[in-house]
């Protein structure tokens, strides 16, 4: 084990906006009363930070978890 963390990137992604769609679909083509719908951008910062994920020009990039770790 060389002792480097990981990462995945996710070069679609580069807004909280651009993730909640990934994660949730788009509000447009949703089949959700208007009541019901989540913005998407604040589901995307909330999700980028709880797993401790980066907006960059290159794309969104999280930290890849280990197996066992």
């Amino acid at each position: 084990m060389n002792g480097q963390q990981e990462y995945r990137r996710y070069p679609h992604i580069r807004t909280p906006e651009d993730l909640g769609i990934a994660f949730l679909g788009n509000p447009h083509t949703a089949i959700v009363p208007p009541k019901r719908r989540m913005d998407r951008a604040e589901y995307g910062r909330r999700l980028a930070l709880a797993e401790g994920g980066v907006f960059t020009p290159e794309g969104y990039i999280i930290p890849v978890k280990k197996q066992g770790a």
